[in-house]
């Protein structure tokens, strides 16, 4: 019912640093870890440390996100995803400030157990989950929901399906982190006066809407960095990857759809 009032106050409020998180800095980096890619146990120094994490396989040239965030999904030979926070390559291994061991195939909210429930971002989403590959944008679709930042979370209401939050917002209009957002499907996608490559996000954003998986300082979508590939693929597709603009998408038409609190 207040979904104009957040949309208005914590999105379009938002709109003018709207951007594709690709960054070398920000960005998820992705990579595919196989049998022969070294094995390592990975450190932990601040939190779920208690939550055993198996030797994970970890290939050579893999790189975390340069910012803060110290984001790195490894996807796993076997099937499982190793997601860490303030990842940390040392003389002997990785380490992390958190680290989570969780399955491709599995729900994108991390609950290992009943009473276990953690992951790299702050709402306790699988990293590598609604993040935009750069071959997406190239088959010219998306398949699946995206994951996004707001400045302007709601403190002390985590929506499921997160299970977790840290907003610190206490306004009517603040968004909990693991709301759903759509945008409006009457919107004509096709007539928007923006490049390809965004009216492919905004048909995703139509099609299947968007989780708020983490605070930012701006409003930002999430995308895979280049950080651990071979070459720059962003660059192949003529689009910057230092998080070029999506202030031009109709973000003031965008909606929260019902949400159920979890945590």
């Amino acid at each position: 019912a207040a979904s104009a009032t957040m949309v208005s106050q914590a999105v379009d409020s938002a709109s003018s640093s709207a951007n594709l998180v690709n960054s070398a800095a920000w960005g998820i980096p992705i990579v595919t870890a196989d049998a022969q890619s070294a094995s390592y146990n990975i450190g932990c120094q601040a939190y779920w440390c208690n939550v055993a994490v198996n030797n994970q396989n970890i290939p050579a040239d893999a790189q975390s996100s340069t910012a803060s965030d110290g984001h790195l999904a490894v996807l796993e030979p076997g099937g499982g995803e190793l997601d860490m926070w303030g990842a940390q390559q040392t003389a002997s291994g990785w380490s992390a400030a958190e680290r989570w061991q969780t399955s491709q195939m599995g729900s994108a909210a991390n609950c290992a157990t009943v009473h276990a429930c953690g992951g790299a971002d702050a709402a306790n989403f699988a990293l590598a989950a609604g993040v935009i590959r750069p071959q997406e944008i190239a088959q010219g679709h998306i398949d699946h929901a995206l994951a996004i930042t707001l400045p302007d979370t709601l403190a002390g209401y985590i929506a499921c399906p997160a299970t977790n939050g840290d907003g610190t917002h206490t306004n009517a209009g603040a968004i909990p982190e693991g709301a759903h957002l759509q945008l409006d499907p009457s919107v004509n996608v096709g007539a928007l006066n923006v490049p390809g490559w965004q009216k492919v996000i905004a048909t995703a954003l139509q099609q299947y809407g968007a989780y708020v998986v983490d605070t930012g300082g701006s409003l930002g979508v999430y995308a895979q960095s280049d950080q651990g590939l071979p070459y720059n693929p962003w660059a192949k597709l003529g689009i910057s990857d230092n998080s070029p603009s999506l202030a031009d998408l109709p973000w003031n038409s965008m909606r929260v759809l019902n949400t159920t609190q979890c945590g």
